[in-house]
């Protein structure tokens, strides 16, 4: 039996565990607040294209071609859930990347040297194996009519990056490229281009160095073969330079000087954007402000240094969380998927007008796993296409940097609604937030809200499993019914702990999204 000090002790504990019990509660559901201002009488400041999104395979993953079954019925439904879109192949391997229409036996650089004429292929292998550009592998005719028929089936329009080391005394060598032209135009595919993969950083990929003017004439070469091979409304983009860091100025200096020489051969200016360092990089870098600044920074940067060539599209052709193949449990778990959205908001907002996910499969920063499996931010790209529409409107959110919002018109498909708005927005915290609706868009008693809720259950960040509305997303014969919660006349709207959100907000009094 207690004596009575122990049970004073006892009960004092109690209390102070229940006090305890209830500041948790209090901090983690009161919710911080923050204010959405949305005013009627914006003008739309961007519109992007329908394949706004899009996504990227890295060459690597066909070099082995049983790694990819482009046939199957199931890896064909997921990428149809995010068309349309484009699908970039492109990656280092692009520039070790042979094609050929017949399937050929293995050769080896030492086979071609000693008998130069033994296939049609020795000319390309001698020019890779001079310098040093190995491994090469052959991409064949059958394999490239399967990754063509894929993309026609679900309705996403190709981009291909050409090997520009295939190189002779006169510049880029054209000749492998005639082929795939060939074979590809009698069949009718459809196909925008590239010329080469992150050229400023060969160097240090490929021990080679390939200066931006050169490439620039390379790019007109190309561009003329294109308009002499059935080809000449196709796109030609590039020049796929890296991200702008302030300790390597060298990525601008190649822009800027490629730009100069060769900004007449090309419809839109690449460039591919990662935050971390795959090797290095924690969860707690995945989540913090700064990381997340870092895209704006860059995104001001190179548009500040090619302002002369502000009149040309911007596109991200190859972009994820983090570099070298993305990080374990982070770049494919819910840890990966505010940097994600919050990528897709900022490039809306700065008009970068296509963003290349890297990847679709393959890689820990894909958004579909090995075994055909939907990751968090493949979910995230397909509530992004149902519910945000092409128009970039103006938001203002004044909260922490701990909460990111951006605004669109609503995607006319979702909703007949044209006052409808699509709000999306990021809690970085540990704390629920709850969003005032204010502004002059927002002031009616009569708003209707559609709310999608992203989390992860039990605030576990490394989860593969995403929770929409706290119910698991499971993808099993085919795309789920994704049902939203419905306020109607509300005054606000509110964000758990580590979440993210969409909200279509109806019967605003917005006029541009008619």
């Amino acid at each position: 039996m207690l004596s009575n000090k122990s049970l004073v002790a006892a009960c004092a504990i109690a209390f102070c565990c229940n006090v305890a019990l209830m500041v948790l509660f209090v901090k983690y559901n009161s919710g911080e607040k923050c204010y959405i201002t949305i005013d009627e009488h914006q003008k739309v400041h961007y519109t992007m294209p329908e394949n706004f999104l899009s996504i990227g395979i890295d060459t690597s993953e066909i070099e082995n071609y049983k790694k990819v079954d482009f046939k199957k019925s199931r890896f064909r439904q997921l990428a149809r859930a995010l068309a349309p879109a484009r699908l970039r192949l492109g990656g280092t391997m692009s520039d070790r990347l042979i094609f050929s229409e017949k399937e050929v036996p293995a050769m080896t650089c030492s086979q071609c040297n000693e008998n130069p004429h033994l296939n049609i292929l020795c000319a390309p292998i001698r020019s890779l194996c001079k310098n040093h550009v190995l491994p090469f592998f052959i991409m064949t005719g059958n394999e490239w009519t399967e990754i063509n028929e894929f993309c026609k089936a679900t309705n996403l329009k190709l981009l291909f990056t050409f090997n520009v080391l295939l190189r002779d005394e006169n510049g880029w060598n054209d000749h492998n490229a005639k082929e795939l032209l060939l074979y590809s135009n009698v069949r009718d595919y459809n196909i925008d281009w590239q010329l080469g993969n992150e050229p400023n950083s060969f160097k240090h990929v490929f021990n080679v160095s390939l200066t931006p003017t050169t490439l620039a004439q390379d790019f007109l070469k190309l561009r003329k073969l294109l308009n002499h091979s059935g080809y000449r409304n196709s796109s030609l983009v590039g020049p796929d330079t890296t991200r702008p860091q302030p300790e390597h100025p060298s990525c601008l200096e190649y822009m800027r000087e490629f730009l100069k020489h060769g900004s007449k051969y090309i419809n839109t200016v690449s460039w591919h954007q990662y935050y971390l360092n795959s090797r290095t990089a924690t969860l707690e870098d995945f989540w913090n402000p700064n990381t997340f600044d870092l895209l704006k920074t860059q995104i001001e940067t190179m548009r500040n240094h090619t302002k002369k060539y502000k009149h040309m599209p911007m596109w991200l052709t190859e972009t994820s969380s983090s570099y070298g193949g993305g990080a374990p449990g982070l770049s494919n778990s819910f840890a990966g998927s505010p940097l994600w959205l919050d990528k897709l908001g900022l490039a809306a907002k700065y008009n970068i007008t296509t963003v290349v996910r890297q990847s679709l499969i393959g890689g820990n920063y894909s958004l579909i796993d090995k075994n055909l499996e939907p990751l968090p931010d493949w979910w995230i790209s397909v509530l992004f296409k149902k519910l945000v529409g092409e128009k970039v409107l103006h938001v203002d959110c004044k909260c922490s940097r701990y909460q990111r919002m951006y605004a669109h018109c609503a995607n006319r498909k979702y909703t007949n609604d044209t006052s409808a708005i699509t709000v999306y927005a990021i809690n970085l915290e540990m704390e629920k937030v709850r969003f005032l609706l204010n502004g002059t868009a927002l002031h009616g008693d009569n708003l209707v809200i559609d709310e999608y809720i992203l989390s992860a259950q039990s605030n576990n960040r490394k989860t593969k499993t995403v929770l929409l509305n706290s119910w698991p997303l499971y993808f099993e014969d085919s795309l789920p019914e994704l049902k939203p919660h419905h306020l109607k006349y509300g005054n606000h709207v509110s964000l758990p702990p580590y979440s993210m959100a969409f909200w279509v907000i109806k019967n605003t009094s917005i006029k541009v999204c008619k």
